[in-house]
């Protein structure tokens, strides 16, 4: 699978590029010396149900109750 990385040479030049997972170097664009793969910050979602995140609870809370007026409004028109 390839993904988008950052890589960085010894000059402290940073650069993006689209690789394979297992790719742990590239040639800098810059200075055509060695750039290495940097680790990258992790992605996380916080859960909205339990109410322990307000910000993500209040987004969960408001798309539940948008989506019991549709389905309410919904089953309205059909029945």
């Amino acid at each position: 699978m390839r993904l988008m990385n950052d890589f960085q040479c010894e000059d402290g030049h940073l650069s993006e590029h689209f690789v394979d997972h297992s790719v742990e170097y590239v040639q800098c664009p810059h200075c055509d010396k060695l750039a290495y793969r940097q680790l990258a910050a992790p992605r996380s979602k916080l859960e909205g149900i339990t109410g322990a995140f307000p910000t993500a609870y209040s987004r969960w809370a408001t798309v539940h109750e948008q989506a019991t007026k549709v389905a309410r409004s919904k089953s309205f028109y059909e029945g």
